[in-house]
């Protein structure tokens, strides 16, 4: 099965998901997970969109991460209310670091010559860590900022539950660029 086969089923099972979701919060009049997913949902179809009409600019894999990660945060986590169950925010931060990782990637690859890549090895995992940990510390920023002037209650467990948190992405964010580090390596070997 090709690649866009599968991309094309990833977006219809997303959009089904959510239509049914949306449906049952209808039938519950949970009207704040109701704007909650039409958000989401209109979030993800404008991504799709802008990955198709700038021709692949974020690159499929990434893109329909994104997608998987926001359903599941936001329906999951936000709307079931997921996020009582131990270890589910610390899974989403850890796959933060991983999503993180391949922005940078995307927008290094974007901004130098590809055959740069591989005698850059070292700059390139260093800028692909600190750029995740740099999503990671605006995300709790803002989280934060929601917290103390919205009321919202993002941080539940206050600065502890930030530290773990940027501490779930650093785990992320150091495999990611471990993988990455080997791939550049590997394709180094690979051209010589």
């Amino acid at each position: 099965m090709k690649k866009q086969n599968i991309f094309s089923i990833i977006h219809i099972t997303i959009y089904l998901i959510y239509a049914s979701c949306i449906v049952y919060f209808v039938t519950v009049r949970n009207f704040r997970s109701i704007i909650v997913s039409i958000l989401s949902l209109i979030g993800i179809i404008i991504l799709i969109i802008l990955n198709k009409k700038y021709k692949h600019l974020f690159g499929n894999l990434l893109v329909n991460t994104l997608i998987i990660f926001i359903a599941i945060s936001i329906l999951g986590g936000t709307c079931f209310d997921f996020y009582r169950f131990n270890h589910f925010d610390d899974v989403l931060h850890i796959t933060s670091g991983f999503i993180g990782c391949m922005v940078a990637r995307i927008l290094f690859y974007f901004s130098q010559n590809e055959t740069d890549i591989p005698r850059k090895r070292i700059f390139f995992v260093i800028y692909m860590f600190m750029f995740s940990m740099g999503i990671a510390s605006i995300w709790e920023l803002i989280e934060f900022g929601l917290d103390r002037y919205l009321g919202f209650d993002c941080q539940d467990g206050g600065l502890t539950d930030t530290m773990f948190d940027i501490l779930d992405c650093l785990i992320g964010s150091i495999i990611a660029t471990i993988y990455y580090y080997f791939k550049i390596r590997k394709a180094e070997n690979i051209k010589r």
